[in-house]
């Protein structure tokens, strides 16, 4: 059998390493002659440069144009924009101003400079408008704070008369049946009760004089823009740039408002016959004036609504929401109620866990929570013992449906809720301590008020009073006598010695209990209870055992040091013989 001859690869690889070296001589001379064609082509060419000009430094909108601000720059002439200025045309733009934001080296171009833009003050005002300078000082220049491009209102403070309204005028009218001629917004200016009875009059016209208000203040125009405090003008620049406008360092003693001619009128009318008053408003606020006039009148008014709105307010109580991180009481809002320490007060407090907690550790919810007026917490669940709820308006309501002022409820020492009107039935008030009294001051101790189960309201004092008088009080709470009657306890009086006494008794010495559970006389003067005895009859006697059937007034006077003293004395009078 024949052998299989073997065939050798050096004889490809080496062919294959000399054509590689002959591709790679043939790139080399075909890159080296596109060279020499590409730069034989752009050797050819001279390259030229322009003189533009471009800002030395960063400039903003309304930038006016300076010499020192630019300078020359050559850039390649193929790169030049076709707005680009010049060296040789500079000049006439000088004294100009830029429109657009330009950054140091970048060109100054033609679309850049606008010809409508402000060269002087008057081309701020706007075409149809004016400009009026009036006169300010710092309190009506807002303290210094009114700038350029702010929004203002003015109002005026003016003499009634110069109203040209006079009260003959008014007479006159009313004489030819004519009033409904008479200018609307002064017959608005006269309170509707005197114009009433000023109608109803014959001559009037004193009555008017007296009644009538002496200043009044109007409105004269609101939402006017400031074009300048003193010599500081607008500038619309900063407005777009978010940037405030520039303020006078030293102050300034007149602003200048963009207005139109009937508005220059009556601003120059209101500077000539009152005070200018100005007020700022924000910029973004289109609201108007809800008033035509103010008068010192209206201080007396305005007085009784603070007072209607603080008593509201003092009258309801606020829901608590939940705790703060600092362990105060907030409502749904967020807004703190009452701190910590009240908290501590009213035998609460916020554990670890963020949880308020009674004394004895137990949780309470803060929705059984409301804090009154003045920072007291009340429990839902006390004022529900006592037939009491809250509504959504945060009143108290008792189970009539009658509104129960927050500020007359007080939490006696078990807890129980009170009222003032319960107090009062008891013949018990709170100081201005906060103290429970009696009706001769005597501070009583909330734990000896005692509240029986349908509302009624004693002290143990009292209560051992009526004890001592045979009275009871009965499984219902009720007061009752020695024959199980139940007797209103608004008909008796305890006297200062503890004698229990009947209104019906005290009305026979001409006696009777006011509001404040005082016993009075038929003039409304206050009778201490020391003075009341009653006999073994029933009848109120003087200290000497005379009956007594009415108390009188009886003024008497001495001399001291040879000065007159008068004094007055509330005295029985004694039955006669």
């Amino acid at each position: 059998m024949a052998k299989k001859e073997q065939t050798s690869a050096i004889p490809l690889i080496l062919g294959a390493v000399v054509l590689g070296v002959i591709a790679a001589v043939m790139a080399s001379l075909f890159l080296n002659a596109k060279e020499r064609e590409l730069k034989a082509l752009y050797g050819q060419k001279e390259t030229t440069d322009t003189t533009v000009v471009v800002p030395a430094r960063d400039l903003v909108k309304g930038t006016e144009i300076l010499m020192e601000d630019f300078q020359l720059l050559s850039i390649p002439t193929e790169f030049v924009h076709n707005d680009a200025i010049y060296r040789e045309e500079f000049d006439q733009y000088i004294g100009r101003v830029i429109t657009a934001n330009i950054s140091a080296g970048k060109p100054l171009l033609k679309s850049f400079i606008d010809d409508t833009f402000p060269r002087d003050f008057s081309d701020i005002i706007p075409e149809g408008k004016r400009a009026i300078t009036i006169s300010v000082d710092e309190l009506h220049a807002i303290g210094g704070f009114l700038r350029p491009g702010n929004r203002i209102d003015l109002y005026v403070n003016i003499p009634f008369s110069v109203s040209g309204f006079q009260p003959s005028v008014f007479t006159a009218a009313q004489d030819a049946g004519a009033l409904e001629l008479l200018p609307k917004s002064i017959l608005e200016e006269i309170p509707p009760e005197l114009m009433t009875v000023a109608a109803s009059v014959d001559d009037p016209t004193q009555l008017l004089g007296a009644l009538l208000p002496t200043d009044v203040i109007i409105p004269v125009l609101q939402n006017i823009t400031v074009l300048a405090t003193g010599r500081v003008p607008y500038n619309e620049t900063l407005d777009s740039m978010n940037r405030p406008q520039r303020q006078m360092s030293g102050g300034y003693a007149n602003i200048t408002l963009e207005v139109d001619v009937e508005q220059a009128a009556l601003i120059t009318l209101a500077e000539d016959n009152g005070d200018m008053i100005t007020l700022l408003r924000n910029r973004n606020d289109e609201s108007a004036s809800s008033f035509t006039s103010i008068s010192p009148l209206d201080l007396f008014g305005n007085a009784a609504k603070i007072a209607s709105a603080e008593k509201d307010r003092a009258s309801r109580v606020t829901a608590v929401a939940g705790v703060d991180v600092n362990g105060n009481l907030v409502d749904a809002d967020g807004n703190k109620l009452i701190d910590s320490k009240q908290l501590a007060a009213a035998g609460l407090s916020v554990n670890e866990n963020g949880d308020i907690v009674d004394k004895d550790g137990n949780i309470v919810d803060p929705n059984d929570l409301v804090i009154a007026a003045d920072g007291s917490v009340i429990n839902k669940q006390q004022l529900a013992a006592a037939g009491l709820t809250v509504n959504e308006s945060g009143q108290i309501i008792d189970k009539d449906g009658n509104v129960v002022d927050a500020s007359d409820v007080l939490i006696a020492a078990d807890g129980t809720v009170l009222t003032k009107g319960q107090l009062a039935a008891a013949g018990l008030s709170v100081n201005e301590n906060g103290e429970i009294v009696d009706a001769n001051g005597k501070v009583v101790a909330a734990s000896d008020v005692i509240v029986s189960e349908n509302g009624t309201v004693m002290t143990k004092e009292s209560l051992e009073a009526l004890q001592a008088a045979g009275y009871s009080v009965n499984e219902n709470g009720e007061v009752v006598d020695k024959d199980g009657n139940v007797v209103d306890t608004n008909s008796l009086v305890i006297a200062a010695d503890g004698t229990v006494m009947t209104k019906e008794q005290l009305a026979a010495a001409g006696l009777s209990v006011n509001d404040m559970g005082e016993v009075v006389d038929a003039n409304g003067n206050v009778i201490d209870r020391n003075d009341l005895i009653l006999n073994a009859n029933g009848e109120i006697v003087d200290a000497k055992g005379n009956r007594i059937t009415s108390y009188e007034l009886i003024i008497g006077g001495a001399s001291e040091d040879g000065v007159a003293k008068s004094t007055m004395v509330i005295a029985p009078t004694k039955e006669s013989d």
